[in-house]
Formats: C-alpha cells, sequence, structure tokens
C-alpha cells in the first residue's frame, strides 16, 4: 500500500480501507467458490481465514480498540 501522501490522511485510510474490503470481498469469495466445488481446498481457505482474524484481532489490541479479542465475538 503506498504512503499517505494527500493532506488529509484521515480521508486517504477510509479510501485505502474501502477498497481493501472490496478487493478481500472479492478474493474470499472466489477461494470459497473455489472450495466449494473443490474440498479439498477448504482446510487451506479456513486457515487463511483463521489467520485473517487472527491479524485483525492482534491489530486492534495493539490499536487498543478493544480490550478483549473476544468480546467482538459476542
Amino acid at each position: 500500500m503506498p504512503p499517505l501522501t494527500t493532506g488529509s490522511p484521515s480521508q486517504e485510510i477510509l479510501l485505502n480501507s474501502l477498497l481493501t474490503i472490496d478487493e478481500l470481498t472479492t478474493g474470499l469469495t472466489v477461494l470459497a467458490c473455489d472450495a466449494a466445488a473443490n474440498p479439498q481446498q477448504s482446510p487451506r481457505l479456513r486457515a487463511l481465514l483463521d489467520e485473517l482474524l487472527a491479524a485483525l484481532h492482534a491489530c486492534e489490541n495493539e490499536l487498543g480498540i478493544y480490550s478483549d479479542p473476544e468480546s467482538c465475538s459476542e
């Protein structure tokens, strides 16, 4: 991801977040469709999903967003 370049980093972060969400949604949908057609791919996809959630929770913890990573699953 390129460094922030505008005078309004918060807007650029929001735009980057939305673009990343779009790419993740598309990529995960393609992988899920492939795993549905090829069940042997399912364990790798599940591992990827676990890794993505772990990275998200780690970042939230580092930034102090949630005091308890389990609180967002309730």
